[in-house]
């Protein structure tokens, strides 16, 4: 049987494939063995009949070298190229509109969002040829870098990120596919992993909420939370699942308010915090003024809009908070419309892609990034058409701001690595985890 598996493997020119293509053949001859034993064979004769049943090694081993092949997520390559050509598209007219009014000064530029662009898609694929994987591996590591950079960013002691909200809003969002990694590695675990999971959770989403960063950490919780249920019904905790995940969800729903509001009540926030509440809960503040115009920008919108010189300058931030009021507001319903499907079918597209993956890790990691993608979206919408006022969100890959389209673009990439080794790899996989692994059918233990 080993003489066996040695010369198919040696066809698989794939190497990271070769575990699963191992423990896959293994087990087949390692079932057939057993049935031959209960048909009466002895057990020499019971393996020899078994590998002979298997076929010729070359011949088999060709075959798996086809289907193990890295794969190419021709679909997300082809809807990278429509959002962007279709961003740029939009950009570019909206520069050309604000030039001629004489108020560029309300709008980036297209050149800004194009050459970001060209970067979120050198991000996408930097992260297409980093293995998935590694990003589990040392999700610690990546999770504690990130909030050292984040601390030190709202201090204002690191000058390439003084933006805090640049920051907070986009860096941040790396530790959702690094959170896969992290309850990876307590698979196996009970209440004390379920304890250390949910903490992973509220230690940095508490960080960036307490810093008053308020839609990054709702986005970053609802993501983690998302792949930690996930992880949760498959089995990688074991604990109650229905009522633990119901439990976690009211958890994080209610202590942030009930939170916020002992803070505000015993005024422990500093001032410019507790001054942003207040505009939030009286309809004569610049928040409420704000969604009021928005809402009547995009409420005026006739199905095929109306002259952008009525909507710059008046709209605050066109091309990146607002960038759907002016799509809707200038070019009708039926564009935004069309641009809101186009996104959301790119996002539904990475759904997808990690639900169908072999590999129980990508399945977690790619859900937890196309679910960051959905939150913001769905926020920038309601900000877009005046039903919120607007939090620290993007539309993704719309919106002009270079770290927002980095990141969404670096989602995509980690979905198209997800997708490449959807075949290489069994459904779990040892990224250094100390306890018990399994691997196929067989269980060992790693020291």
């Amino acid at each position: 049987m080993e003489e066996y598996i040695r010369k198919l493997l040696e066809q698989v020119r794939f190497k990271k494939a070769h575990k699963a293509i191992q423990e896959e053949i293994r087990s087949h001859i390692e079932d057939q063995i057993e049935a031959n034993i209960d048909d009466g064979m002895d057990p020499a004769t019971a393996e020899q009949k078994a590998v002979e049943d298997m076929g010729d090694p070359i011949e088999v081993g060709i075959s798996m070298d086809r289907v193990h092949k890295p794969q190419m997520a021709w679909s997300i390559v082809v809807a990278a190229i429509v959002v962007g050509i279709l961003g740029t598209i939009i950009h570019v007219l909206m520069t050309k509109d604000a030039v001629a009014s004489g108020k560029e000064i309300f709008v980036a530029g297209s050149s800004n969002y194009i050459l970001f662009t060209v970067f979120g898609v050198m991000a996408m694929i930097l992260f297409y040829f980093i293995d998935y994987t590694n990003i589990a591996k040392y999700s610690k590591l990546l999770i504690v870098i990130l909030l050292v950079q984040f601390m030190l960013a709202i201090n204002d002691t690191l000058v390439v990120f003084a933006h805090e909200e640049i920051l907070s809003s986009s860096l941040m969002l790396l530790m959702v596919p690094a959170y896969a990694g992290i309850i990876y590695k307590y698979r196996g675990g009970g209440p004390g992993a379920l304890i250390k999971s949910i903490l992973w959770i509220a230690i940095p989403c508490g960080i960036v909420f307490l810093k008053f960063q308020k839609m990054p950490a709702v986005v970053m919780t609802i993501s983690m939370l998302t792949q930690l249920s996930i992880a949760i019904f498959k089995g990688w905790i074991k604990v109650p699942r229905i009522p633990v995940v119901a439990a976690m969800w009211s958890f994080f729903a209610v202590i942030p308010v009930a939170g916020v509001a002992f803070m505000y009540r015993f005024g422990l926030m500093s001032q410019y915090q507790m001054d942003r509440i207040r505009a939030m809960l009286h309809t004569s503040s610049e928040a409420y003024y704000t969604i009021r115009t928005v809402r009547g920008i995009a409420g005026s919108a006739s199905q095929f809009g109306k002259s952008p010189t009525e909507i710059i300058g008046v709209l605050p931030n066109p091309d990146s908070y607002y960038v759907l009021t002016y799509i809707t507001a200038t070019w009708g319903n039926v564009m935004a419309l069309a641009v809101i499907t186009i996104v959301a079918a790119v996002i539904v597209s990475g759904f997808v892609i990690s639900s169908r993956a072999k590999n129980q890790l990508g399945v977690v990691m790619g859900s937890g990034c196309m679910m960051a993608l959905t939150v913001n979206a769905i926020e920038n919408i309601c900000a877009g058409f005046g039903v919120t006022p607007y939090f620290t969100s993007f539309f993704p890959f719309i919106s002009a701001g270079g770290s927002n389209l980095i990141i969404a673009y670096g989602f995509l990439g980690i979905t198209m690595s997800i997708y490449k080794y959807k075949n290489a790899y069994p459904q779990h996989v040892d990224i250094g985890i100390r306890g018990r692994l399994k691997f196929g059918n067989i269980e060992i233990m790693k020291n």
